[in-house]
């Protein structure tokens, strides 16, 4: 199975690994949780999704179950306003239509009460890819392990940090790099942001690379919870 990734991603292993059987499942009409801690990247991940011959419908985890429901429809490009009255007609029409796979990032914020929708909609066969931390699972196990039971659980991790040495090879010496992923423990969104400071200021000071100690003196002001 061939897939297109993009620029910014990251040759990790795992991610292709997890990337294909995405693809395996949702050409499947199955389902899956992405979870994951605080910053490792899977907003990031899902980005990188684009199966072929199919609309992607990303929802907002905040909305309620009667915006959520008429969300999936107007992005299909069906005429829908969220209303209690049409719930059951919406669901029905989601149900028996094709084509599309759905995405909710941030599926720890979504109101509970939508859980038994979406486990219609996933026994219809539409594909349904969640992203979320990993006290979602907990609360499927709890609450809904008949729904927990229809998911693939992949859980993401940190990159390593010799695929950031990779990346960033013509622009910051590996062990400034090794600083900043040790100061922000991990956590993708700041260490990238901190790298991409750093090669700004080179720039600026018209550095050829980002040595230890341009990266230190980004790292000296660090909060400490990082």
């Amino acid at each position: 199975m061939t897939f297109k990734r993009k620029e910014s991603f990251i040759n990790d292993k795992r991610r292709i690994s997890y990337l294909r059987s995405v693809y395996t499942r949702i050409y499947r009409g199955q389902s899956l949780l992405i979870e994951g801690t605080y910053g490792v990247g899977k907003t990031k991940f899902l980005e990188l999704l684009n199966p072929k011959k199919l609309t992607t419908v990303w929802l907002e985890s905040l909305d309620n179950k009667h915006e959520i429901l008429a969300s999936i429809l107007q992005e299909l490009n069906y005429e829908a306003k969220p209303s209690h009255w049409r719930t059951s007609e919406y669901l029905k029409k989601i149900c028996n239509m094709s084509g599309f796979y759905i995405i909710i990032d941030e599926t720890n914020d979504l109101d509970r009460r939508v859980w038994p929708y979406f486990k219609r909609i996933i026994d219809s066969g539409k594909p349904m890819v969640f992203a979320g931390l990993p006290n979602v699972r907990t609360f499927l196990a709890s609450k809904h392990p008949d729904i927990l039971s229809r998911l693939k659980v992949l859980r993401l991790y940190p990159i390593i940090v010799e695929d950031f040495i990779q990346k960033y090879k013509h622009l910051i010496m590996p062990e400034a790099i090794e600083q900043i992923y040790a100061a922000t423990s991990g956590d993708m969104r700041k260490f990238e942001e901190i790298c991409n400071d750093c090669i700004d200021e080179a720039k600026r000071l018209k550095y050829s690379i980002v040595d230890i100690n341009l990266a230190l003196t980004f790292l000296t002001n660090l909060p400490q919870d990082h």
